[in-house]
């Protein structure tokens, strides 16, 4: 960006391209009885107008769904149709219900105002717990009592005896809520057809391009190579472009139709709209413990907030992704976690930086911060007597996952020294002489990481004049992997960096691939990429051995030369002389679990409830650090999100399932001065065994161990008070209540 060099879809020049502008519901629930758009085709500019009875008829499909449980009632999941352009129904405000195509912008934005819609309004319901009541409207016939899918976790039967024998219980309702990924490029789209060729090709940003291609060309009934998908630059995607959506459906639907180029370009309302968003979970949840406060078992009853309709990975992160970690770091007897998965009548849910795991660490740590309140405990001790050791790796989880590495122990120790934590009295005493409430708090977390499918596969091709090109599935989208795979290749060849050229993100020029997300492009796509490396070396070793008169076992490769006695020949010269040559790598692995510990210390202006986070330390294991630069960035920007999580993001909607958050000046994001300077270090002494780089991932953390310190924090600073738990985000009118409502227990210890 800096060198003007980088290439969004706004930046791409298409000649000839025409307008799109979609028409939304306005409705969050309602049955549309006629559409009118007479007006709108016979308006300036304007070329053509679709609504979703001609798609149908035209015999696009549905969005497809990833498939992972059943219903409660052990049927088949019955989610209703996401269609390109809603027909018949709409489920929620911002569901597109028609298409205009126009000259220009403006003509396709000003046609919409002349499309007239009829609608029946139906009865709305907005939140995951509400959803469930017997008498809540109904999202969907295929879902009863709005539950499309469901989950167990544990042994219901042994959990229910050990609750009943222990010592302690500790029960907690919490709510995860629900977030919009924000990125700073809104999605935006060229859907384009090809006279020559007679296919598509779709320009968008898209974190997984040969996954996209699937999904669409099954919508519009096309063999995937009839579609092709171009990504280029991506400005954010945090999971939420990780999934096709339904306007690139109806948009290659009208370029087909019209043998035409389509642009389009989503306002930032209409993403916070239509984007999928993220979290959004409801829990009761529950922990025993023992007399020396040892975890006996937990329980938790989690309603997972779908929306509307199921994105491809929606159902996916509700219930098996963040649930590989449902146990943490902890020793845990036995659980007992059901998740139901309800639709509602907002914006579909999908996956978020970290997709399920922070839900579920969050409700661990939550449990961990108010069970040692009430058992009078250290939290740090209470973290620290029920974490897994060493001797247990590999440790099977509950979740029947294997630990395959990790010190958990020597992570906490770690990143209390980093903390300072034998000061956090004096600095608690300092704020209080200043008239602040101060707060710690401490999150162990772990994450899990990998993808729908756990392989990559990488081609490498170097030709004649010494250019390499490396071809990789995975997609960068500003994390940094192509920097990361040019310089892992260049080390290895022992040549510089200028002669690599990563090519991602063209299912033309890519045959396979899987993306990036779950913080895989590294541990299976990096992995792939220096086993493709190796073979290509391998390759060129038999042709050195030739040209040298040499055995290839005798010969030694070092700093881009082959070399047997007196005799060299270096890369460059090799392949001048011999001609390209073309290698190939794959890797597959199974989960790994980077994993970590945070403390954050926060301060709290008891006349405005405004909340400075005035340390945040900690230590990461995320296996071998490739690039250190890369993964101090990829860290301390979910731990930026992880705390603007706990502070100050949140997508409301009302009653009647009106988005009230459908801008910035709504939707509160951080700023830099409100970050304090993080102190996050890295510990490489448990490298993961199951990938030659040793690497776990790193660019989700921040998100998962976040929150929790920080609300960990903020409740030690309202214990005075006797506030237990508040839901985030911890905004200032909150925290400001909360200090004027003492609980019953409060009033009396004041009345003493």
């Amino acid at each position: 960006m800096l060198t003007g060099k980088a290439r969004y879809v706004e930046n791409l020049d298409v000649s000839g391209c025409l307008f799109a502008a979609f028409l939304r519901s306005t409705h969050a629930h309602a049955c549309i009885k006629s559409i009118d758009t007479t007006r709108a085709v016979a308006a300036p500019g304007v070329v053509a107008v679709f609504t979703g009875v001609d798609l149908l008829e035209a015999g696009v499909g549905p969005l497809p769904f990833h498939e992972v449980v059943q219903r409660e009632d052990g049927g088949p999941m019955q989610p209703p149709a996401r269609l390109a352009l809603a027909s018949d129904r709409v489920r929620f405000s911002g569901e597109a219900i028609a298409l205009v195509i126009a000259q220009t912008r403006r003509a396709a934005l000003d046609a919409l105002e002349h499309i007239q819609v009829d609608y029946d309004p139906l009865p709305v319901v907005v939140r995951a717990r509400m959803a469930h009541a017997e008498d809540a409207p109904l999202v969907a016939d295929g879902a009863p009592r709005n539950v499309v899918g469901f989950m167990r976790i544990g042994d219901k039967a042994k959990t229910d005896a050990v609750f009943a024998r222990a010592a302690h219980v500790t029960r907690l309702s919490l709510t995860n809520q629900r977030l919009s990924a924000s990125p700073m490029e809104t999605r935006s789209v060229i859907a384009s057809w090809d006279r020559d060729r007679n296919r598509l090709t779709l320009f968008a940003g898209n974190q997984a391009p040969h996954m996209a291609r699937e999904q669409i060309a099954r919508c519009l009934g096309i063999p995937n190579d009839d579609l092709r998908i171009v990504v280029g630059d991506i400005g954010g995607g945090f999971g939420m472009k990780l999934v096709p959506y339904p306007e690139e459906v109806a948009l290659l639907f009208a370029a087909r139709s019209l043998k035409a180029s389509i642009r389009w370009k989503a306002d930032r309302t209409e993403s916070f709209l239509s984007d999928t968003h993220g979290r959004d979970h409801d829990t009761d949840a529950e922990m025993a413990f023992d007399r020396e406060g040892r975890i006996l078992g937990v329980r938790m009853r989690v309603w997972a907030n779908m929306g509307a309709y199921l994105s491809f990975f929606g159902i996916t992160v509700a219930t098996g992704s963040g649930n590989r970690v449902v146990s943490g770091v902890y020793r845990i007897p036995t659980l007992d976690v059901e998740v139901r998965a309800m639709l509602t009548n907002t914006a579909p849910v999908g996956p978020y930086r970290g997709a399920g795991r922070p839900e579920a660490i969050y409700r661990l740590e939550r449990l961990l911060d108010v069970g040692a309140a009430e058992l009078g405990m250290d939290p740090v001790t209470l973290r620290r007597i029920n974490l897994i050791t060493p001797d247990a790796i590999p440790y099977l989880a509950n979740s029947g996952q294997i630990y395959e590495s990790g010190n958990f122990p020597r992570i906490l120790d770690q990143a209390l020294a980093v903390a300072d934590w034998a000061g956090f009295d004096a600095r608690r005493e300092a704020a209080r002489a200043r008239g602040q409430l101060y707060g710690g708090g401490i999150c162990c977390h772990i994450d899990t990481t990998s993808g729908i499918r756990p392989f990559e596969q990488v081609g490498i091709v170097a030709n004649a004049l010494g250019r390499i090109d490396v071809f990789s599935g995975t997609q960068a989208m500003g994390q940094g992997i192509a920097t990361v795979y040019a310089s892992m290749v260049a080390t290895r060849l022992g040549i510089p960096i200028d002669h690599i050229n990563i090519v991602q993100g063209d299912t033309d020029r890519v045959p396979d691939g899987v993306g990036s997300y779950g913080s895989r492009s590294l541990f299976i796509g990096g992995s792939a990429v220096v086993q493709a490396t190796e073979a290509l070396v391998d390759v060129l070793r038999q042709r050195a051995a030739a040209v040298l008169a040499s055995n290839s076992g005798d010969l030694i490769f070092e700093a881009g030369r082959f070399a047997v006695a007196d005799r060299s020949i270096g890369i460059f010269e090799l392949l001048a002389r011999t001609g390209g040559v073309e290698a190939q790598g794959r890797h597959e692995s199974k989960f790994v679990f980077p994993n970590g510990c945070y403390v954050c210390e926060a301060e709290i202006d008891p006349e405005t409830g405004v909340v400075t986070i005035a340390r945040f330390s900690g230590v990461d294991d995320v296996g071998t650090v490739i690039h250190p630069m890369i993964v101090h960035g990829q860290v301390q920007g979910s731990i930026a999100q992880g705390i603007a999580q706990a502070l100050y993001e949140e997508v409301v909607y009302d009653d009647e399932g009106q988005l009230l958050s459908a801008s910035f000046m709504d939707y509160a994001l951080p700023r830099a001065d409100v970050l304090p300077r993080l102190s996050v270090e890295t510990d490489e002494t448990s490298i993961c065994p199951t990938n030659p780089l040793g690497a776990k991932g790193a660019g989700e953390a921040g998100c998962l161990g976040a929150p929790p310190a920080v609300v960990g924090a903020v409740m030690d600073a309202l214990a005075k008070f006797g506030v237990r738990h508040l839901d985030m985000p911890l905004t200032p009118e909150k925290i400001w209540r909360a200090m004027r409502t003492p609980t019953p227990a409060c009033r009396a210890e004041m009345r003493s």
